[in-house]
């Protein structure tokens, strides 16, 4: 049996048209997604197998109409293995802090 991470994500943007995407995005390919949307940003958690599911949130990204404008935080965890990694997506790029 595969080992599951969980992610805590937090979207923020003024662009409502993007952060729509970004939820209904979310909710269609993390089958557990929980989100809690905010006036501008989200606050969603879900699980992943092992992996951070990186190629599924960078075409998320490539959607987006104002990719310079949107700030994404992205903590994932695994617990029995002790994993950890933080990753921050702002000015258009990401920094991954392990």
């Amino acid at each position: 049996m595969a080992n599951y991470a969980t992610y805590l994500f937090y979207a923020e943007t003024k662009n409502g048209n993007d952060l729509k995407k970004v939820e209904d995005y979310l909710e269609e390919n993390f089958c557990d997604c929980y989100v809690n949307r905010l006036e501008n940003g989200l606050d969603c958690e879900f699980s992943s197998k092992w992996d951070y599911p990186e190629e599924t949130i960078d075409k998320m990204i490539s959607l987006l109409e104002d990719k310079n404008d949107i700030y994404i935080r992205v903590l994932t965890h695994e617990l029995c293995n002790e994993y950890v990694s933080f990753r921050v997506f702002k000015n258009g790029e990401w920094d991954v802090k392990c």
